[in-house]
């Protein structure tokens, strides 16, 4: 196993989350699964742009000195705007077609497809977010790093943004929230790399417990710095959490998860199919109970994973075209 396998393992373990807090009935939802895709929600994405932010670190020490900042700009661009144009156009083109036959949540027109370069059009391309705020966040970062202190400029700046709301345009409503827990990741793989923190059983129980008492303390606030305090610290605490797991599981033998891992971006991109297919069906049956729900999610997670898998690999990569579109190489 390499070194770092643990944060492949830990996008792993992310993109299941992912799947399984995005299977959200609109006609019927237990007690029980409300309140951990609350949980879920509390550190999910956190986990990724940590995630994002330690490969970033790693990647600019591997290669030392100033970041070439157009070709940088280009790559990142073409690994997570391509695509997200791509779907979006997709989904447009999806919600256009249904929208002949049935009622849809947003119709698609020309203020629809005008929004898709500035903002959130929400609906079943919601999830599309994170692609845009993690190119937004790349951007401020690289620009951070060409100055002298880059890392404590780009921390002190997070912590500003973390506490100053932002409009919603170009998506700097989520770049706020989240660009900190990037630079947590720079921070992260620093003090990994120097042997000054190392990932273990122990600090995933503390981890546990610190997401447990921030977590059920947050809602009871009503300062909003505070409970913004405390959302952090559940992002922070629960990504930790997940990267001490990954680094437990790293020990053994997971094939399957480490292509997971691999595999992450495209399932990000794809496991809507997955999900909203189980779900239509689900919805048809009618059969509503905490029974039938759990079968229908642990369908949903199967056919979220694994479809865009196939799909990743036996069509997106057999086609050039579609894996420029998608973001590969």
């Amino acid at each position: 196993m390499k070194q770092y396998d643990y944060i492949t393992l830990s996008k792993a373990i992310g993109i299941i989350l992912v799947v399984v807090g995005h299977f959200t009935s609109t006609v019927y939802m237990p007690a029980y699964y409300s309140e951990i895709k609350n949980l879920i929600f509390s550190f999910h994405m956190p986990l990724f742009m940590i995630l994002s932010g330690f490969l970033f670190q790693m990647s600019m020490n591997r290669k030392p000195g100033d970041i070439p900042l157009l070709p940088f700009i280009k790559k990142k661009f073409l690994r997570l705007m391509v695509p997200y144009f791509f779907i979006s156009a997709a989904i447009a083109l999806l919600n256009f077609g249904l929208g002949l036959f049935m009622p849809v949540k947003r119709t698609v027109d020309w203020h629809y497809l005008l929004e898709i370069f500035y903002t959130n059009v929400g609906g079943s391309a919601v999830f599309l977010w994170f692609m845009y705020t993690l190119f937004v966040v790349f951007l401020i970062s690289a620009l951070c790093m060409k100055l002298k202190g880059g890392i404590a400029i780009l921390g002190i700046l997070s912590v500003i943004l973390y506490f100053t709301p932002l409009p919603q345009i170009f998506y700097l409503s989520f770049v706020h929230s989240f660009i900190v827990y990037f630079w947590a990741g720079m921070i992260l793989f620093l003090l990994t790399d120097k042997q000054k923190l190392r990932p273990s059983l122990a600090h995933s129980i503390f981890a546990i417990i610190i997401l447990t008492l921030a977590y059920g303390r947050k809602d009871f606030v009503e300062t909003e710095n505070l409970k913004q305090f405390l959302n952090l610290i559940c992002g922070l605490s629960g990504s930790y959490m997940v990267i001490c797991i990954a680094h437990e599981i790293q020990k053994s033998s997971n094939n399957w998860l480490m292509s997971l891992g691999k595999y992450s971006a495209y399932i990000y991109l794809l496991h809507m199919a997955g999900v909203y297919s189980v779900r239509m069906v689900y919805e048809k049956m009618g059969l509503f109970t905490p029974f039938t729900y759990s079968i229908a999610l642990a369908l949903a997670v199967i056919a979220g994973l694994v479809l865009p898998v196939i799909l990743t690999k036996y069509v997106i990569n057999k086609n050039k075209s579609l894996t420029f579109l998608m973001g590969g190489n």
